[in-house]
């Protein structure tokens, strides 16, 4: 019977030193009261930052606490942390505090997990992919010390990299080896997002970031909608996996009601639609897209069950049908919905969308930015420029060793610029290694969360940023990979309540 077990467990990636059995959940997911009741916790916490730097250093006192009460409080902390680091400025003030603050909360939680992952006799290099994470890091740290353009801020947001994203994968180990579900909270998570979408709609504060200022300097003021957060753009990260992650709850989440997570997809869509961000539409419908192929029951060979709530056919299906009733409406209407799709698309007015997609007018926001680190990776086509920084005005007047923001485009370019020929091939070595990872655990959700997370970076690259949005995306990868975990139902035979209780973790 434990050699049984342990295969089961090999196979479904829990490769931990000692066994932990699947066990029955004391409170199902998901239940209505409790993520209300979560959902305003979040809310709550979050606000406290609106009394300024005390309130900051209370909410940070907070999650402090958190770290250190348990693996999963631990990972909700830095969910919060780097959720409200990106929420609208009048919800969250971003005081002083919040710089050093950020910046700790990783180490603080690597120390946390280090001692859980000790415990279960277990570390995170013994990963491949992680080996594979390890020899990019190194290669980066040689490239920015050889390329000597701002090495000290190169070699710092390089290290901030490696310790968030090392932080965040230990403690999903630590939840996944103890067979913790954090699937319903992370729910609460992103409705609490959603409130403060509301919320800025309702008091007015829906467009109210701050002017952009483009590679060269120029200071551009926008009227577009930022709604929960600090700037449009970032609809293309968060939005996007909250969409995605909602999506993976109600398919494949092995839970009853899980049709609590349908207004949360119809009102983040619905956000992605008002700020304009193509970005966002684009990574949804490719994490929907690999989702809807992985929508039929799947049967491993140790015959634990992965079926999903609603199945493929249903889902092609219902994708047709409202395929063809938009085309109808569309040809009733003289064209109302393609000339407004071709105008989201080119982010035009109405008179440039009659007269069809306009490729110069879509690539106009980011062409610059490609062309400009393409010209950088010439020059330096071995070891790039550095890790995290840009050759531009606005970064040589700004850049510190406490904020020096570098806005890169499109990721396989911002590779190339900042890694060169060395630093691109360990980085595209990192990513298959991780992704084939997910496939032999057959880890669904942390699959179609990480693809739908890369396809945001063709965009808006973040996720080699975890001073910004890419923490949070990283943590979301990371909440999907416990949700694949436990999207899987263990056959008859083995069902939970056949573990003896000394067995339980």
């Amino acid at each position: 019977m434990a050699t049984v077990a342990t295969d089961i467990h090999h196979n479904l990636g829990f490769t931990t030193g000692a066994i932990s059995p699947p066990r029955a959940n004391t409170a199902p997911p998901l239940n209505v009261l409790r993520i209300l009741r979560d959902t305003s916790l979040i809310v709550a916490l979050l606000l406290i930052n609106k009394g300024g730097t005390t309130g900051a250093l209370i909410f940070f006192a907070t999650l402090a606490v958190m770290l250190f009460r348990s693996p999963k409080s631990a990972f909700q902390a830095m969910a919060i942390c780097y959720l409200g680091l990106m929420i609208n400025q009048y919800f969250v003030p971003k005081t002083l505090v919040w710089t050093p603050a950020r910046l700790i909360m990783p180490f603080l939680a690597f120390i946390r997990f280090s001692v859980d992952l000790s415990s279960l006799k277990t570390v995170l290099i013994s990963r491949s992919w992680y080996l594979a994470f390890l020899l990019f890091i190194a290669t980066m740290a040689v490239g920015s010390t050889i390329s000597g353009w701002f090495t000290q801020i190169a070699l710092l947001k390089l290290f901030n990299f490696w310790a968030v994203t090392t932080a965040i994968m230990s403690g999903v180990l630590v939840l996944r080896s103890k067979r913790i579900d954090i699937s319903e909270w992370f729910v609460s998570l992103i409705l609490a997002a959603a409130c403060f979408g509301f919320g800025s709609l309702a008091l007015g504060v829906s467009r109210n970031f701050r002017p952009i200022v483009t590679a060269s300097g120029e200071i551009i003021q926008s009227s577009g909608f930022n709604g929960a957060f600090l700037h449009p753009n970032l609809h293309a990260t968060y939005a996007t996996l909250f969409v995605t992650y909602l999506l993976l709850v109600w398919i494949l989440g092995g839970y009853r009601k899980t049709w609590l997570t349908v207004p949360g997809i119809v009102s983040w869509f619905m956000f992605m639609a008002w700020s304009g961000s193509r970005t966002s539409i684009i990574a949804s419908s490719i994490g929907a897209a690999i989702l809807v192929a992985y929508a039929r029951p799947i049967v491993n060979r140790h015959g634990w069950l992965l079926k999903p709530t609603v199945k493929r056919g249903t889902l092609i299906t219902l994708i047709v049908i409202v395929g063809a009733g938009v085309a109808a409406w569309d040809i009733a209407t003289s064209g109302s919905i393609s000339t407004s799709l071709i105008q989201f698309i080119n982010k035009g007015d109405a008179e440039a969308a009659a007269e069809g997609l306009d490729t110069t007018q879509i690539l106009s926001s980011r062409k610059a930015l490609i062309e400009l680190s393409w010209q950088n990776f010439q020059e330096n086509a071995l070891f790039g420029i550095g890790f995290g920084v840009a050759k531009t005005e606005a970064f040589v007047r700004t850049a510190t060793l406490m904020t020096a923001p570098a806005e890169k485009g499109f990721l396989p370019t911002a590779i190339l610029e900042e890694g060169g020929l060395m630093g691109a091939s360990t980085f595209v070595l990192f990513l298959f290694m991780f992704i084939q990872q997910l496939v032999r655990e057959r880890n669904i959700a942390g699959l179609v969360t990480f693809v739908a997370f890369i396809a945001t970076n063709i965009g808006e690259v973040t996720i080699l940023s975890p001073g910004g949005a890419g923490s949070f995306g990283w943590m979301t990868v990371g909440a999907a990979m416990v949700l694949g975990d436990h999207c899987w139902t263990p056959p008859s035979a083995w069902s939970r309540s056949a573990w003896p209780a000394s067995q339980a973790t």
